[in-house]
């Protein structure tokens, strides 16, 4: 009987594996209907989940992550809720004007003052409660709008309409925005007064912290430029800047004059000053003090290094303290000399400083080419800087001119400003060995090789206007006479030949010519008949009153 028993047990126990693995094979090989419908409908589910959390709008352009630390969370921030359950679900929702966050199936929380990541904490804490099985998670999407207000000294006091991830620099920047966005003598004069580091920023709730924009750039800390709430006030006050500032000057990367506030020390002016300089001796920084009456009190050398890498040594800043930040001597530079025209290899050349001379120069280029001008060659000097023209000009003014020659001064000075000619003969240097001429060149010299003309232009009052080809040791009128000739109107009383380098005007006597200058031949000045009636008018005048003092004399002889 017993063992009847046992048999009928296994066997369905048997019985019971085959209809389980019949079961596993047939929903291995094929569904239901009713349960592909289900199957299909979680694939929507999934798509629509996938679609809702698809990023399709490029968000709003910030300048870093936003610290969930320091944002506080605020009426119409947007939120996406993700419910990771099977399927999953996400919600899009946003606070309501009264500051809560309303939760489908979960339930209504208060938000609002909360920063961003404790009311992620407390929203995610609750919805797990309801979802044991699954995970959340609660993300700022759609950041909020406030209105705060900009008061004090800035060019447009008022309310501005800023994200609530806006920091107090953005409310200031617009309240000194201008219409063309260009830097207005009323806007220069108002940045130029603006305090930048005594900055109020009070809050709704009567809350208010000191803003110091100058120390946020340094340290990117968040309490020096907070991010905005709505219904917050900045108050930017002025600052006179003739007394309470700190200077800090030398090797620094942004040496200057500095707001003052009440707490600095000197590892926050270095800071402030962006620090030292790759040449700065920062163990040598010379401190100096003044008292009440802007005498210097006290001086010494403190170890700059020491205090902004470790703070070790540090101390208060008074007003009106400043910091010199001596360097280490080096004139190592990038220093070159171009070559242009008729040499073999024209470029730019690195020279040494108060050792290249002229020849190693152009043997560096290789050596002049076969049409090269020595004659015409020229070593070209600014010795005045760009932004200094004007001001050269103006001081060259100052010894007195006269002023027939104020113009042909200026004029000989703005030439001098663009193109300062070195004194040396080329072709006594390279042709003859002259070595007095191979002079030292200095950074930004350029040397300019012209090619060989072989011609002289006479123009002016000559028949036939033209190049005449050049034959060493001609006068100017055998170039006249090649070309034609001169006219019944030349005035050959002030030929002149015109050199090619300089462009000065020589007289053809005792001064030889050569290739590429210029012959020009003057044109007899037009009169006209009422000009000639005018001389003989004077003449006679002249004349007629010369014969009356004649006559006189010879009178009162007798």
């Amino acid at each position: 009987m017993v063992g009847r028993r046992t048999n009928l047990l296994w066997m369905a126990l048997a019985a019971l594996a085959v209809i389980t693995l019949a079961s596993v094979t047939l929903a291995q090989t094929k569904l239901p209907s009713t349960q592909l419908d289900r199957t299909g409908s979680r694939d929507k589910e999934m798509q629509s989940y996938e679609a809702a959390t698809q990023t399709t709008v490029p968000g709003p352009a910030l300048e870093s992550v936003i610290d969930p630390d320091n944002y506080v969370v605020g009426p119409s921030d947007g939120f996406g809720v993700s419910i990771w359950t099977d399927p999953p679900r996400t919600l899009r929702l946003t606070v309501t004007p009264e500051g809560t966050l309303i939760v489908p199936t979960v339930g209504e929380f208060h938000v609002a003052g909360l920063t961003l990541r404790r009311a992620r904490e407390t929203v995610g804490a609750e919805i797990k409660k309801r979802y044991m099985f699954g995970d959340a998670t609660v993300t700022l999407v759609v950041p909020r709008n406030v209105v705060v207000m900009v008061q004090g000294h800035v060019l447009k006091p008022g309310s501005f309409v800023l994200p609530a991830f806006a920091r107090v620099d953005k409310a200031i920047e617009e309240a000194n925005r201008t219409a063309d966005q260009l830097m207005t003598d009323e806007l220069r004069s108002v940045k130029n007064d603006m305090s930048t580091r005594r900055i109020l920023l009070r809050h709704n709730d009567g809350a208010q912290v000191r803003v110091d924009l100058k120390k946020f750039l340094v340290t990117k800390e968040d309490r020096w430029n907070p991010y905005l709430r709505e219904g917050d006030i900045v108050i930017v006050p002025a600052n006179d800047f003739s007394r309470n500032v700190f200077g800090i000057y030398g090797h620094v990367n942004v040496p200057g004059r500095y707001e003052y506030v009440t707490g600095d020390s000197v590892r926050d002016a270095l800071r402030i000053a962006f620090g030292f300089t790759p040449l700065a001796n920062a163990d040598s920084v010379e401190f100096i003090r003044q008292n009440l009456f802007g005498d210097t009190e006290s001086r010494r050398i403190i170890n700059g290094k020491e205090i902004l890498t470790s703070g070790k040594g540090d101390f208060p800043l008074q007003p009106g303290d400043r910091l010199v930040v001596p360097g280490f001597f080096d004139l190592r530079g990038d220093y070159t000399v171009s070559v242009s025209g008729m040499v073999k290899n024209p470029g730019v050349y690195p020279i040494t400083r108060n050792s290249t001379h002229i020849a190693d120069v152009i043997r560096s280029a290789g050596g002049f080419r076969e049409e090269a001008s020595l004659i015409s060659s020229e070593l070209v000097r600014r010795s005045v800087g760009k932004g200094e023209i004007e001001t050269e000009r103006l001081q060259s003014l100052r010894g007195g001119v006269p002023p027939e020659d104020s113009s042909y001064y200026y004029l000989e000075t703005s030439l001098r400003m663009r193109k300062e000619l070195v004194q040396m003969d080329f072709a006594a240097l390279f042709l003859h060995g002259d070595s007095t001429q191979n002079i030292l060149v200095q950074d930004g010299d350029a040397i300019v090789v012209p090619q060989i003309s072989k011609t002289i232009y006479v123009f002016g009052q000559v028949v036939n206007p033209g190049h005449i080809t050049f034959v060493p040791g001609k006068d100017v009128w055998y170039y006249i006479q090649r070309a034609g000739g001169v006219t019944d109107r030349a005035r050959t009383g002030d030929i002149k030949i015109v050199k090619a380098r300089t462009r000065q005007w020589i007289s053809p006597d005792n001064n030889e010519i050569f290739e590429g200058d210029y012959v020009w031949v003057p044109k007899e000045p037009e009169r006209p008949f009422g000009y000639i009636l005018n001389i003989v008018a004077q003449s006679a005048a002249v004349l007629s009153a010369a014969v009356s003092i004649a006559l006189l004399a010879i009178q009162m002889g007798k």
